[in-house]
């Protein structure tokens, strides 16, 4: 991963005395890797907020089990045997490890080690081209901005090698030379662990367009022949790059499926209703909206400007998050990085070569400078205390919200049997339990594509619809959340009874007359 380490002069300034450069630079980033991991540590137990979570460990679980892939539902009750493919399959065997081996310290450390990881890619890319304190100030502005979605699912997982992969491409870009073959094992491990892989497909070709117009050769049209061209080698590792990219994520259990899944999930009908995927919410985020302007003024007010092919793909990633909330990391991270040369170029009193060229380092750098493996090792020493106090915390477990223990617990104490309709937040939950469901979080490539999610929801409160579905798929008892519109339908209905009720969950049972 050489594209993010600084790449500077060992040597200082004259106005630095004996300070290098390099070592104020390097305290500077354990500093913000103290501050990162700070951060993330704070909010561990939050990392496990999401019910997908279970749903993925327990699909991990069972692969490592039985060594095989599955290619039907075997998780639900309701599509039982249809299509579906395990397509992050990774993700759910590292969390599965993670969780046999440490429990759910285990799951969130692997986490904030994913998290950190983003972190120290997306600031060191910026350090290769900042003073140190705009780096570190833009890199945790990034950081702080994106935290909203930290949770311990594969699009975590993956994000160190997905920051890492387009970094990569477009360095290769800026520097008129064509991307290593070995980024390709990046695009292997990101394509296993989560299905966003083929961002990397747009990354790597907006890239080249920058390196098109870039290059002597290609940006004169004029001055194409045969065999110039054959000759470019810059264009000849392009090429390759770009023909093995799909190769390389095809290396997965699933083949072009793992591609295919990609593009199913454009018109799934039940993500108009799951909440990541709705579009962003300004009055209800107003930090991304100040954050958002903050970005429009500093390209209107400064000279700050991005190259063509640069500003396009940035442009993708803005309405990527627009549309969608969830791909706030793959925004504020990648933008923060890709704009770092743009940045240093337009913005010259804060580059790098400003910095150590001026050479006025206060007491403070000096000190920083002077003692580099010092401080280093201290940051590291809290860093590992932070994380230590993280995973040993009484609140990291899922919350009741997510996994309903107690009425998990009160269900299979009552030796409850057929079939369950549950609210969609419990879906891992009972996956994690054995408990085939009514609906939950796999909705690509299931659930009639998310349309029988989309209609189960659009139905909820209204009691002879649901009544009809409870028939429909025979229904013995359900497990909802308090807050869901079809708690009072159920207990409005003859024939049903609470079982159980908890501020996370209510159970309600079929009476013996009742049974269909």
């Amino acid at each position: 991963m050489s594209d993010t380490t600084s790449q500077i002069s060992g040597a200082a300034p004259a106005a630095g005395g004996d300070v290098r450069p390099a070592a104020i630079a390097l305290s500077v980033r354990t500093f913000g890797l103290l501050l990162a991991t700070a951060m993330v540590c704070l909010v561990a137990p939050n990392l496990l907020n999401d019910p997908d979570t279970l749903w993925h460990i327990r699909i991990g679980q069972d692969i490592r089990a039985n060594g095989v892939f599955p290619v039907a539902d075997s998780y639900s009750h309701t599509f039982a045997g249809a299509p579906w493919i395990a397509k992050q399959w990774l993700s759910g065997v590292v969390l599965s490890l993670a969780h046999d081996l440490g429990g759910w310290a285990g799951v969130v450390a692997i986490t904030i080690a994913a998290v950190i990881a983003s972190f120290a890619l997306v600031h060191g890319q910026l350090a290769r081209h900042l003073a140190p304190l705009p780096a570190l100030a833009i890199a945790l502005w990034a950081f702080a901005m994106s935290s909203s979605v930290f949770v311990a699912r594969p699009h975590m997982l993956a994000l160190p090698f997905a920051i890492w992969f387009v970094i990569h491409v477009w360095n290769a870009a800026d520097e008129r030379r064509p991307p290593n073959l070995l980024a390709l094992g990046a695009m292997v491990l990101w394509a296993n662990l989560h299905g966003s892989f083929t961002l990397g497909f747009l990354a790597a070709g907006a890239a080249f367009v920058h390196f098109a117009a870039r290059d002597e050769l290609l940006a004169r049209p004029g001055t194409w022949s045969p065999a110039a061209l054959r000759r470019h080698r810059p264009l000849r590792g392009w090429i390759v790059f770009g023909a093995l990219c799909p190769v390389a994520a095809m290396v997965h259990p699933y083949g072009w499926q793992a591609i295919a899944s990609t593009f199913v999930m454009v018109d799934n009908a039940a993500l108009a209703h799951i909440a990541e995927w709705q579009p962003l919410d300004f009055g209800a985020d107003p930090l991304a909206a100040f954050s958002l302007i903050a970005i429009i003024v500093a390209f209107l007010a400064t000279p700050l400007r991005a190259p063509l092919a640069k500003a396009a793909f940035v442009g993708l990633m803005l309405y990527m998050f627009v549309t969608h909330a969830r791909f706030a990391p793959l925004f504020y991270l990648l933008t923060a990085s890709l704009l770092a040369r743009e940045i240093a170029r337009y913005l010259p009193g804060i580059a790098r070569r400003t910095w150590e060229r001026r050479g006025d380092f206060d007491a403070l750098q000096r000190l920083a400078g002077r003692k580099s493996r010092t401080v280093g090792a201290a940051m590291a020493a809290l860093g590992l205390v932070l994380i230590a106090s993280a995973l040993t915390s009484e609140r990291l477990r899922p919350p009741g919200t997510v996994y309903p223990a107690s009425a998990i617990a009160a269900a299979r104490a009552a030796g409850l049997e057929g079939n369950v309709m549950n609210s969609y937040d419990f879906g891992g939950a009972l996956i994690r339990a054995g408990i085939p469901t009514f609906i939950d979080g796999r909705a690509d490539r299931l659930f009639d594509n998310g349309a029988f999610i989309a209609e189960t929801i659009a139905m909820a409160g209204k009691a002879e619809e649901i009544e009809q579905l409870l028939d429909a798929h025979e229904i013995g008892w359900t497990l909802l959340k308090p807050a869901d519109p079809n708690l009072a339908v159920m207990d409005g209905l003859d024939g049903w009874t609470r079982l159980h009720a908890d501020a996370d969950a209510v159970i309600h049972v079929r009476s013996q007359r009742a049974k269909p």
